[in-house]
């Protein structure tokens, strides 16, 4: 990179970004990137999973719902914070949207939960200024997904709505970043979400991208890994009781899977990502050489 590379990460709920935790660190931490973060919802559908932290947060009763939705938009605000510190995240945009309830229906959520072309255009804004004038060059998404959480998906599709919006508008004082879509779920197979064109694969080969969580952070340790920073990151979300524990069962893998999507069009941009990639690889080099060793 003749620059710095700046990303611009577009997430749902406060603590999602733990699901491209490893990235997000080679990022920040490696390659020495700017990294930003949008989240979408307050997050305060999260007293459901909140119990086990009552007794660090005065002991209010985060698990009833009325007090649930008063005081964990605040704390998960907060939460997400820390776990930015972590990952080394410069900037955080907060759009507030209602965490109302879970549903995979995107029209549900577009319906009775969030302001669709109020998210459109604060992503549009955040775009074109939340890095000044130098823009972003990645925008990381939510991959849609059929089986995802409504609110995942409707992320992910907001984004894409507005990346076509400003490819659409040719604007040419305007860097439009390069959009790929990471996966929560560990896939076999090339993701196909068949009511929305935008969230469309690219034909390109490699059209996708891995991270290895397993990877040490340094040629100084056999222990710590991006596992490691995963589960940090996760600890800072203490009013999401089964995030660790989920994180290690059902998200549990050794890749972080990453998308590159049609809409980006230009052979340059499919280049700036593969170079990254392969820049982490080679970053990581010492990984390589201790297995052969072994």
């Amino acid at each position: 990179m003749s620059s710095t590379l700046a990303v611009l990460v577009v997430i749902a709920h406060p603590d999602d970004e733990t699901l491209f935790a490893g990235f997000i660190h080679a990022l920040t931490y490696k390659i020495h990137a700017i990294v930003d973060l949008v989240c979408i919802t307050n997050g305060e559908g999260g007293f459901r999973h909140s119990g086990p932290s009552e007794y660090l947060y005065n002991n209010l009763q985060l698990s009833k719902e009325s007090i649930g939705r008063q005081h964990l938009p605040r704390i998960r605000k907060h939460e997400l914070l820390a776990s930015g510190r972590i990952l080394g995240i410069r900037k955080f945009f907060f759009y507030d949207q209602i965490d109302l309830k879970y549903d995979r229906n995107v029209d549900v959520v577009f319906a009775e939960q969030w302001n669709k072309e109020e998210v459109i255009q604060r992503l549009e804004q955040t775009i074109k200024t939340g890095n000044s004038s130098d823009g972003y060059d990645i925008m990381l998404i939510m991959l849609p997904s059929i089986e995802s959480h409504g609110h995942h998906t409707a992320s992910g599709l907001l984004a894409l709505e507005t990346i076509e919006r400003l490819q659409q508008k040719q604007l040419v004082n305007i860097k439009i970043p390069t959009i790929i879509g990471g996966s929560e779920f560990i896939l076999n197979e090339i993701p196909v979400y068949p009511s929305n064109k935008l969230a469309e694969i690219s034909s390109i080969e490699p059209n996708l991208f891995q991270f290895n969580r397993t990877w040490k952070l340094t040629n100084t340790t056999d222990v710590a890994t991006y596992q490691m920073i995963v589960i940090w990151a996760c600890s800072e979300h203490k009013s999401q009781g089964g995030l660790i524990a989920e994180t290690l069962t059902g998200y549990a893998r050794e890749n972080e899977q990453y998308y590159y999507f049609s809409i980006n069009n230009e052979q340059i941009r499919f280049q700036l990502i593969q170079n990254i990639f392969e820049q982490l690889v080679n970053i990581h080099q010492y990984n390589i050489a201790h297995v052969l060793q072994c």
